[in-house]
């Protein structure tokens, strides 16, 4: 069940953008606000270059430029899987 309250299944939900409609308000509204949290509380974009202060797996890399290389291939990976994306569009 999606929503047991509602009585909506999974089964329920058409595909698509009409899917989103389908979705009660309250779980939308729960959605949003745990994106809220972890966007401003858990992992604030202070700082733009990824360096969140978790290190890496749980390692904190102290080499600056080893730091600097996994970064950087990070975001570029980030950068190509949104031309991926966009490539399916």
């Amino acid at each position: 069940y999606l929503s047991p309250s509602a009585n909506l299944k999974f089964s329920d939900v058409p595909t698509g953008v009409d899917g989103i409609r389908a979705i009660p308000t309250a779980g939308l509204l729960q959605i949003l606000f745990f994106f809220a949290l972890v966007e401003l509380a858990w992992m604030p974009a202070s700082q733009y270059d990824g360096d969140y202060g978790v290190g890496w797996f749980g390692d904190n890399i102290e080499d600056p430029e080893e730091k600097a290389r996994k970064l950087n291939a990070e975001m570029n990976n980030g950068r190509a899987a949104m031309m991926g994306i966009m490539g399916n569009m």
